[in-house]
């Protein structure tokens, strides 16, 4: 599940409506999750500050700790999109004869 856009897509004003519909969707399945996924989902958010909190951008061991904890909340996050029924699939780029 990959939920960033590229900054060329970014840029444009229609992928921007787009990732806020899909950020205000992630947000209500978070908002919806069971208490024990939402649990392991906020102890997740937990580990992440601490390994950030106090610590340099370019530290290392908290980068990575940082971007484990990502991983297991994508993984999760995915198990609950897929449960709410809420999905991102990109929208087919569509060429225009000239």
């Amino acid at each position: 599940m990959t939920l960033s856009l590229s900054s060329v897509a970014a840029s444009s004003p229609s992928a921007a409506v787009d990732q806020g519909t899909r950020i205000r969707a992630l947000a209500a399945v978070l908002r919806d999750a069971p208490q024990a996924d939402a649990e392991v989902l906020l102890a997740g958010l937990a580990r992440m500050l601490d390994a950030h909190i106090g610590r340099g951008h370019d530290d290392v061991v908290s980068n990575r700790r940082i971007r484990d904890q990502l991983d297991n909340i994508e993984l999760l996050m995915a198990l609950e999109i897929e449960r709410a029924g809420v999905r991102h699939t990109p929208v087919p780029t569509v060429s225009r004869a000239a």
